[in-house]
């Protein structure tokens, strides 16, 4: 039996554990790099990276957790559009109070095609980053370590 021939479940719930872990992350990482820290700007940019990987590696974890398999093409296609449509709209909430608290200093004369393509890039990056996040390479690495833990923990209840 192949894993595409399980029944799905519902990916909603993983995909609000990847859009709650998208927001906690986020404020942690202003709070430590912003004020705790004094680095360089490309460092604040490279926060998104780990933003991103660990909210889809937190939400994947939770998926095999709580199912004890990696997810079947139908679950990974779900999980990647709505992971990515959910980091989407967190940032553009977050753009949007950036925006609204006075960091548009320098940003009128942008073009609308700039912004688009800015935000075309930025949609893709994510869903990429979310495709080989929630791709086999880590769930099989995630699944092996659960199913041990598992197992570890039924062969110590049974002695």
């Amino acid at each position: 039996m192949s894993k595409d021939d399980v029944q799905s479940v519902s990916v909603l719930p993983y995909v609000w554990y990847y859009t709650i872990m998208t927001f906690v992350l986020t404020i942690v990482l202003v709070v430590v790099l912003n004020f705790l820290l004094s680095l360089s700007e490309d460092a604040i940019r490279a926060a998104g990276f780990i933003i991103t990987i660990g909210s889809t590696i937190f939400a994947y974890y939770k998926f095999i957790k709580g199912n004890g398999r990696l997810l079947n093409r139908q679950e990974y296609w779900r999980m990647v559009a709505l992971s990515t449509l959910g980091a989407c709209l967190i940032s553009a909430l977050e753009g949007g109070l950036a925006l609204m608290g006075g960091a548009a200093k320098g940003l009128g004369n942008v073009p609308l095609a700039v912004w688009a393509a800015g935000a075309l890039f930025g949609f893709l990056l994510v869903f990429s980053m979310n495709a080989a996040g929630f791709g086999g390479r880590f769930g099989k690495t995630m699944l092996k370590a659960v199913l041990a833990k598992r197992a570890k923990v039924d062969t110590e209840t049974f002695r």
